[in-house]
């Protein structure tokens, strides 16, 4: 555990972004994505404030043991615990039910394996279909084997429709591949119609959805990122939330370099004379070794990451003396006013998703509120 290195988490920021998602959803109901961690920023005191303060009733896992994690810490928050993808519902029937646990059915045999099992009567049957993604899901060419084991049971009401967009992260045209998988979607619902069998939920939306407002029509939404403050749209600034989080090291050396000395694994040299700086993060910590070449801009001054990011540390390279800068300073990576996360993610040909839940538990949690 890092005792001098910090990812502080400002819940205020949190309650900025779900009331600027209100504004833009007033109608819909809202399932948060927590899973991995809560996107890194620590799933037990994310749950615990967005339920408290909040008042979000219902939160959506990627693995039931990061559900169960929830139930054990958190046994007074009467929240539901939604599992979307590692769900085994054959093998870990049991702890479903003892935790009181939701399943999302993403399969033939899933569903069946529950769907009339007395235990299971008064678990909500969460339905995901394949409308287009392609990954998890009942597919279009299964629709008419699902209807038909529905009505051969006699079911008369689903509790929970969903799919899952597949290309929502860009502008999204008429026709495209998003429309497509909603219209199937729609069609789906339009044949349970058909065959008396209502709907009483349903959700389409990511954050990229639902920040271009595709699919508001639905009872819910599943906003992920966007709470945690980036946009999930490229090239386009629909959302305005604001980074709830910063990733804060300390300055261990400030050393002035000439140009042509080789410096760390490699002995890259530098081109220019400068100042490098070298920061207690590494890829042990999360800053992962594609940072490297990375513009880090701190109080204004432009630095990159240097040469190799090590297991522990990471230099940065700046051509001008960061004058503010001492032995023991603190040194934003993202946040606060620093570098940008987004802007980051995209020097580095990756997305804001995976900085956040790279950053490891040997990185203290500080939450502000």
């Amino acid at each position: 555990m890092r005792l001098s290195s910090e990812f502080i988490v400002n819940l205020n920021s949190l309650a900025h972004n779900f009331n600027l998602l209100k504004e833009i959803a007033p109608n819909n109901e809202i399932i948060f994505m927590v899973k991995a961690n809560a996107y890194g920023h620590g799933i037990l005191d994310i749950v615990y404030f967005s339920f408290t303060e909040l008042k979000i009733k219902r939160f959506g896992c990627a693995t039931l043991g990061e559900a169960i994690e929830i139930r054990k810490s958190l046994p007074n928050l009467d929240c539901e615990l939604w599992v979307f993808s590692d769900v085994e519902i054959q093998k870990y029937k049991d702890l479903y039910l003892e935790y009181n646990i939701v399943p999302v059915l993403s399969s033939l045999n899933d569903l069946k394996e529950i769907y009339f099992e007395k235990s299971f009567e008064r678990v909500p049957k969460v339905i995901k279909l394949n409308a287009g993604m392609n990954r998890l899901g009942i597919a279009e060419d299964e629709f008419d084997s699902l209807i038909d084991f529905l009505k051969a049971n006699h079911v008369e009401e689903i509790d929970h429709l969903m799919m899952h967009f597949s290309q929502s992260f860009i502008p999204i045209k008429e026709g495209d591949r998003c429309h497509r998988q909603y219209n199937c979607f729609k069609r789906f619902k339009e044949r349970l119609g058909q065959n008396a069998i209502k709907i009483k939920e349903t959700s389409v939306s990511n954050s990229g959805a639902i920040e271009q407002g595709l699919g508001l029509e639905e009872t819910h939404i599943r906003p992920g990122l966007m709470l945690y403050g980036p946009r999930s749209v490229v090239r386009k600034e629909y959302w305005k939330g604001i980074i709830i989080s910063s990733l804060v090291a300390k300055v261990l050396k400030i050393s002035k370099i000439e140009k042509g000395v080789p410096v760390g694994y490699g002995g890259q040299v530098t081109s220019k004379s400068g100042h490098m700086v070298y920061v207690n993060l590494g890829y042990g910590d999360g800053l992962l070794t594609f940072y490297s070449g990375a513009e880090i801009v701190y109080k204004g001054l432009k630095g990159k990451v240097f040469g190799r990011v090590n297991m522990d540390l990471t230099s940065i390279f700046f051509e001008e003396e960061p004058t503010d800068l001492v032995v023991g300073s603190e040194f934003t990576i993202w946040g606060d006013g620093h570098s940008d996360i987004v802007q980051l993610s995209e020097q580095i040909k990756t997305i804001p998703y995976q900085l956040f839940t790279a950053i490891t538990h040997r990185v203290p949690r500080r939450y502000i509120n």
